[in-house]
């Protein structure tokens, strides 16, 4: 029933990445339990978890926007990020419809934040588990920028973890991020004058 509000593309990105994400989750849930990571006590609902992470999640959209498009003006390496981003990354949200938008950016943020942050850190601690995170985020060889990138992002996320001793800050900075970033590129980048410069650019 849910699915009838989607579009047929949606539908379809929707179903691999509840697939993906769902599976990271339940992964989640599931080391948690063997090792007894108390996750309970790290996602207890706060109001000032809340605020905080929606904040940060501005912030880090501004840090981002001004890296990637600002500091590809002036970084080979940053332009090479840029590039990645318009040509392989956002060309996976071009047909889809706002609800789907939504869902991916929950989806992604409590998952990825429940499994890396709340699972993977209290393990293996930050280094590895930005590392593993990153990794996790190279689809290439080319692309290992991007994962070098995320990497970072990841101990942002994990530091923000350590702070303040609960998930939701993280979570809630990464599902802002990705749904506001997303959202930009679809306006922004996929528009069909611009989205025809980045094909003819990733055939050169």
């Amino acid at each position: 029933m849910i699915f009838r509000v989607f579009h047929t593309y949606s539908r379809q990105l929707l179903f691999r990445v509840f697939l993906l994400e769902g599976g990271l989750l339940g992964v989640a849930l599931l080391w948690a339990f063997w090792q007894d990571i108390p996750l309970y006590a790290a996602l207890i609902p706060s109001m000032i978890a809340w605020i905080q992470g929606i904040f940060l999640g501005f912030l880090f959209l501004i840090f981002n926007y001004a890296v990637i498009e600002w500091g590809a003006r002036y970084s080979k390496i940053l332009y090479t990020l840029k590039r990645l981003i318009e040509s392989d990354v956002s060309p996976l949200f071009r047909h889809i419809d706002v609800h789907t938008v939504v869902v991916i950016a929950l989806m992604s943020g409590v998952a990825e934040e429940i499994f890396f942050r709340g699972v993977l850190q209290a393990q293996f601690g930050i280094w590895i588990t930005s590392a593993v995170f990153g990794l996790a985020h190279i689809w290439k060889k080319t692309a290992i920028v991007y994962g070098m990138y995320v990497a970072l992002m990841g101990l942002v996320f994990g530091s923000i973890y350590e702070c303040s001793g609960n998930l939701w800050v993280p979570i809630l900075a990464h599902v802002v991020n990705n749904l506001i970033a997303i959202l930009y590129y679809i306006r922004h980048i996929l528009t069909p004058s611009k989205s025809h410069i980045t094909q003819e650019e990733s055939n050169e």
